[in-house]
């Protein structure tokens, strides 16, 4: 009968996973239709933007618009490549060609990076004074005045993936399987920070080299998430017979 009550359990979390997996993608159909270029009969300046700046007569710093730029692309691969290794040390792929350990050490020293080029993403911002970001809206979600909803969830997911960060400091306290709930936010965390990608700026909606980058990112995120959310039979059974074979007779 333990057999058939993990089978149940994988089948619900199988369940689970397809459901969230429909609903973000009905948010990305709608999302990319009601801010499609084109979707409205007016084309404004871009919000933000250097022609937006111009059209307000503020002064707009180029050298900052590309650092952040580039930051915000750096912290992307990083956080794709943090949550890859996460799955990585979680299913214990390929430990016995590498420790452990090194696993650990590489995910914690990527998370700390992207945490990092997250955060030189936004302070750049503070200096555009098109965006009307102080250090106040910057800290606290939805409250700038400029883009406010695509703003406001990418300082949502980055805080996000902070606290899920220092949550590995509270593991003992905690208990492992607790604590792992409250790691596997960072799914949540990176859908956050992908919406705002995608809603702030139209380049990633354009087929380009970026766009494409950042869908395989997303793409691999997914597949990352499809692998722990679908348990496979060879796990089942070993739940189901944790001191056999995992053989049915």
């Amino acid at each position: 009968m333990p057999s058939v009550a993990v089978v149940g359990t994988g089948r619900r979390r199988a369940a689970s996973g397809v459901a969230l997996v429909v609903v973000l993608a009905g948010v990305v159909v709608v999302g990319s239709v009601l801010l499609a270029p084109g979707a409205f009969a007016e084309a404004a300046p871009i919000p933000g933007s250097p022609l937006d700046a111009y059209d307000k007569h503020m002064p707009y710093d180029v050298g900052a618009h590309k650092l952040a730029r580039l930051a915000a692309l750096i912290a992307y691969v990083l956080m794709v490549a943090t949550v890859v290794l996460g799955v990585v040390l979680r299913l214990r792929f390929m430990q016995r060609a590498v420790n452990r350990a090194t696993f650990y050490g590489a995910h914690m020293t990527l998370a700390l990076a992207a945490m990092i080029f997250g955060g030189i993403h936004g302070l750049t911002f503070v200096y555009q004074p098109v965006w009307q970001i102080g250090w106040v809206r910057l800290a606290v979600p939805f409250t700038g005045g400029v883009q406010r909803i695509p703003v406001g969830l990418g300082i949502l997911g980055v805080e996000l993936a902070i606290a899920v960060a220092c949550s590995v400091w509270l593991q003992r306290r905690l208990g492992y399987h607790r604590w792992l709930r409250v790691h596997q936010l960072a799914y949540v965390s990176f859908g956050l920070v992908w919406l705002h990608i995608f809603l702030v700026h139209p380049e990633p909606r354009h087929l380009n080299l970026v766009s494409v980058g950042i869908a395989a990112g997303a793409g691999t995120i997914l597949l990352a998430f499809l692998i722990r959310a679908l348990p496979s039979r060879s796990r089942l059974r070993r739940r189901a017979f944790p001191g056999g074979t995992g053989v049915v007779e």
